[in-house]
């Protein structure tokens, strides 16, 4: 059996960033095969943790402000989804035993580091690598 692992979703192009098309990036990934690369070797676990919060497509842009997630005009306060979210993403990572998350960077969910996503699996073992 082989190893399950989380990708964001937005890495196989499918349109579910903030402003509803597809992610650049994960377009570019998913047409030079990076992600088919992944999928032979892993179980893909491929999740949106800003959807999972509760968050529609499209959403308002966002950014890490302090220990908050803020929206770019700086008139909501959209942390409770985010941690929400990510929350979710941990407890279906939990369900298929997933030790490594390959996930977008520059981003308030994903990036490794200070992305709340990625915090929250890096505090529970869970290793983080920049898709």
């Amino acid at each position: 059996m082989r190893e399950t692992v989380l990708v964001s979703l937005c890495g196989f192009g499918v349109p579910c960033r903030y402003h509803g098309k597809t992610h650049k990036m994960g377009h570019e990934l998913y047409k030079r095969k990076k992600t088919e690369a992944l999928r032979e070797k892993y179980e893909i676990l491929p999740l949106c943790g800003e959807q999972l919060g509760g968050l529609p497509t499209p959403r308002p842009g966002c950014e890490i402000v302090g220990d908050k997630v803020i929206s770019r005009t700086g008139e909501h306060d959209f942390t409770a989804e985010y941690q929400k979210g990510a929350s979710e993403v941990l407890r279906l990572c939990r369900i298929f035993g997933v030790q490594k998350a390959y996930l977008l960077k520059n981003s308030p969910m994903c990036g490794r580091g200070y992305g709340v996503l990625a915090r929250l699996l890096e505090e529970n073992g869970i290793r983080v690598y920049d898709l």
